[in-house]
């Protein structure tokens, strides 16, 4: 009976005597591996990500299409105030009663083309003196109404010798010769008192005559 119980004993020493053995071999039982994980996030932020491209774009050709335009030059003929000069002399002259005190009218016929016309201007002569202008209208200023056409002559002395006459200036400012009427004022709405000059009268400028002023 002792010596089974020694025999136990010895058994026992044996076995934690082999256990001891093994721990130093490293054949014991594995250890668990503890692993740290580190968790990374990308900071927050409200701006747009930007994306650089890792290839350069295609390269862009432009064509340029150059229009060859030709320009057909038209020739116009040219205005006719110019081609002709200044406007023709307003013609059938006549000398009228005026309406007004110290006026008398200086009608002719009406002239073409209205709308070539600038102005009318008036010239008198008084007592034989020389020609002065008197007055200048437009078409709108005067009795153009039909085909007759009637400009004032004003500030007229009364019982003296007259001469009176019209020419009409085109959109050049070249003025037309004239032709000239005698007579004289001798009250408001009483007519000239001479005799109509011959139809035949020279139109244009005659010697000493054309002189401008009021």
């Amino acid at each position: 009976m002792r010596s089974l119980r020694l025999a136990a004993a010895m058994l026992a020493l044996a076995l934690v005597a082999a256990a001891c053995s093994d721990d130093e071999n490293g054949e014991g039982e594995p250890v668990d591996e503890v692993t740290t994980t580190t968790e990374s996030s990308a900071p927050t932020t409200t701006q747009p990500r930007v994306t650089t491209p890792t290839t350069a774009p295609p390269e862009t050709t432009t064509t340029t299409v150059v229009e060859v335009v030709t320009t057909t030059s038209t020739t116009h003929p040219p205005d006719a105030a110019v081609s002709i000069g200044p406007p023709p002399p307003p013609s059938n002259v006549r000398c009228q009663a005026g309406t007004a005190e110290n006026e008398l009218l200086v009608a002719f016929d009406a002239l073409p083309n209205p709308a070539d016309i600038s102005k009318i201007r008036v010239y008198v002569s008084v007592d034989g003196g020389p020609m002065i202008t008197n007055g200048e209208y437009t078409i709108g200023e005067i009795d153009s109404s039909g085909d007759r056409w009637a400009a004032p002559a004003r500030r007229l002395p009364a019982n003296v010798p007259l001469r009176l006459t019209a020419t009409s200036f085109n959109q050049l400012g070249q003025e037309s010769g004239w032709y000239i009427v005698e007579g004289h004022y001798t009250g408001p709405g009483a007519p000239c008192g001479e005799a109509l000059p011959p139809p035949t009268a020279t139109a244009g400028f005659g010697e000493g005559e054309g002189e401008q002023g009021q």
